[in-house]
């Protein structure tokens, strides 16, 4: 099953597209719903074809999820939080199902990579309707620079939040994951390379250090060795066998959590 294209959002005057990708032929029965944030959604201009890579929503639909993935405003567009409530349209265009696709509305997860990451773990952290989450390579703490993650000069990061430390301070930290994790955070997965250039690791461990502090359900997926790309070669394309790998563990990571009659308290 796949449904390309659907408008679900117009803020601003900005149409808003998303994709739905299922296991063929249309299930009879509701399934778990995975909505998915790749990449530059959201930092900066792109789109979200790479959520059809095979690794990606393809490899959750052939496990048995409805898969959904999402365009948001990018910063060139809309500064933060807009990007966040976009996201949170999105889920409720999912709960509200106006084309009555068979959704268990009450099995949400959320999954992305990078900048489409960091938007996932923020909406696993403000919403209620999802269940658990896989964030990759994603920024955590916006006050912490280092790699591309500038905030004292123009960045992709100044850019989200409309201005540097010296004067967006506040909204650095409200943009930040970190910020706002409590007990009540969801069951999340956190995949990470070791070496990444872009977002450093440690990125990673503070996301993980907090959800465990606060008594939240979180693992902590190394890469060793792996840069942005989760591969050796930081010029490699996004592919080979450690993003199967991945995409592996968050589908078991999702079953799990998403089975009928699970509850994250």
């Amino acid at each position: 099953m796949h449904l390309p294209d659907l408008l679900y959002a117009s803020p601003a005057g900005v149409d808003l597209h998303l994709d739905v990708l299922g296991p063929a032929p249309r299930p009879s029965t509701p399934l778990p719903v995975v909505v998915r944030i790749d990449g530059c959604p959201g930092w900066g201009p792109g789109d979200r074809s790479s959520a059809l890579l095979p690794f990606a929503n393809p490899a959750l639909a052939r496990a048995g999820f409805l898969t959904v993935a999402i365009s948001v405003r990018h910063s060139g567009q809309a500064t933060f939080p807009a990007q966040l409530h976009d996201v949170q349209s999105a889920l409720h265009w999912v709960r509200r199902n106006p084309l009555g696709l068979p959704i268990d509305p009450d099995r949400v997860g959320i999954w992305g990579q990078s900048a489409g990451g960091h938007l996932a773990a923020l909406a696993a952290l403000h919403c209620t309707d999802v269940r658990a989450d896989v964030t990759i390579s994603a920024p955590a703490d916006l006050l912490r620079p280092g790699g591309a993650m500038r905030i004292d000069r123009p960045s992709p990061v100044t850019a989200l939040v409309g201005g540097d430390v010296t004067s967006h301070h506040e909204q650095l930290r409200a943009a930040s994951p970190v910020t706002h994790v409590t007990a009540t955070a969801p069951p999340f997965l956190i995949v990470h390379g070791t070496r990444d250039e872009t977002v450093p690791y440690e990125q990673a461990e503070r996301l993980h250090q907090a959800l465990v502090i606060a008594g939240a359900d979180s693992r902590l997926l190394p890469i060793v060795g792996g840069r942005h790309n989760l591969q050796a070669d930081p010029q490699a394309r996004y592919d080979g066998t450690v993003w199967y790998a991945v995409a592996t563990e968050a589908a078991r990571f999702f079953r799990r959590h998403l089975a009928p009659g699970t509850d994250v308290g």
